[in-house]
């Protein structure tokens, strides 16, 4: 194969990848591989484009190679963690995810403090900064974590993004809540948030219940009024943050929904925000100028019967509060869904309705039309 040849079948198969067609990347990556038998980068890729069609193993024993070219490869460190954390091998997969740190997309989020990083060591009342990363969905994920960091003698502070504040300020426990960067915050270690499954070696068997929150009942009673008609109430979110990278595949057409609020004797409740408002389907009726925050969110959940979304944090704020959530998720979706299961470990009260082919959502609403 020449040069040429090489890069064109690279290309195309970057192009169908991103395209979600990933059998046919699979098929290209794998017709380069005689010719670039030890190539990491073609072994991180097909370890990659294994792992979005499914094939855990073959992913693995791609990135694995790749990891032994490329050793000190932050890149492939970062794709075998997300492998083996979707395999729900956990405490492997979450060692790996320290790698991120040194990954373009995560660096300038590392925060830079003269305080040392707690690596698990006991704190015996020491003063601890868990700071919270990434996604609004991923701080309220693994809050889960605030209360074994106390009982491992931590005194805590929580630090959140501004509309998580007051959401987190119901946490049972009285834990300190403040924003990103707060002055003259006093502490002697510190921790990123997703960092803590690592320090407690989390397996799928030892994930903590989720964060509990305690919303006031002077706001429930609000949103009772608010949503309470005496008919089956669901709520419903159909985007993302455009911001996400890969929200254009978790994310569907809000026009495909109408299956869903044509049906009678429901009152549907959009509890979508952002640019994705402007684009309601028929039946629902927009929360949105009510939904100032998450606490506020929370709120609107607690009185609803169902939320149907996809995979957003409003998944994770509803499952924390115990609230019965139909998540609809892409054919290859994040890690923490793991692979063929229709619950999760992290929700008890999550049933997850899979896309069965890329890109396919109306038979995903179709299965969850039938099931209303």
């Amino acid at each position: 194969m020449t040069s040429e040849e090489i890069k064109a079948l690279w290309n195309r198969a970057i192009l169908l990848h991103g395209q979600s067609r990933f059998a046919e990347a699979l098929e290209c990556m794998a017709a380069l591989e005689p010719s670039l038998p030890d190539d990491p980068r073609l072994l991180s890729n097909l370890g990659v484009v294994c792992r979005d069609t499914g094939d855990l193993v073959r992913a693995e024993h791609y990135l694995r190679r790749a990891c032994a070219l490329r050793p000190d490869d932050p890149a492939i460190h970062y794709n075998l963690a997300l492998a083996l954390l979707r395999a729900g091998r956990l405490s492997e997969g979450f060692d790996e995810y320290e790698w991120r740190w040194q990954v373009s997309r995560f660096r300038q989020q590392r925060r830079q403090f003269t305080q040392p990083l707690w690596r698990g060591e006991p704190l015996q009342g020491r003063r601890i900064l868990i700071y919270g990363e990434q996604g609004a969905g991923d701080t309220i994920q693994f809050a889960r974590y605030a209360p074994l960091v106390r009982e491992a003698g931590g005194d805590v502070t929580l630090e959140v993004l501004p509309h998580l504040e007051r959401l987190a300020s119901w946490m049972p426990g009285g834990y300190r809540i403040v924003g990103p960067f707060a002055a003259g915050l006093e502490f002697d270690v510190q921790c990123p948030l997703m960092s803590l499954p690592h320090r407690f070696a989390t397996e799928v068997d030892s994930i903590p219940a989720p964060a509990r929150f305690s919303i006031p009942t002077d706001v429930q009673a609000e949103w009772a009024r608010r949503v309470r008609t005496g008919r089956t109430a669901i709520g419903v979110v159909w985007s993302g943050n455009p911001a996400y990278a890969d929200n254009r595949a978790r994310s569907l057409p809000a026009g495909l929904l109408l299956p869903l609020t044509s049906l009678s004797a429901i009152d549907w409740w959009s509890l979508q925000v952002g640019a994705a408002t402007a684009d309601i389907p028929a039946g629902l009726v927009s929360l949105a100028d009510h939904l100032i925050d998450f606490a506020e969110t929370a709120a609107a959940i607690s009185q609803l019967d169902l939320i149907v979304t996809v995979d957003t944090a409003v998944a994770h704020l509803a499952g924390s509060l115990g609230k019965p959530v139909w998540l609809l998720l892409a054919y290859s979706a994040d890690w923490r869904w793991l692979l063929h299961r229709a619950d999760t470990p992290w929700y008890p009260s999550v049933r997850i309705f899979r896309q069965q082919r890329p890109g396919d959502w109306d038979e995903v609403i179709e299965r969850v039309a039938a099931e209303l």
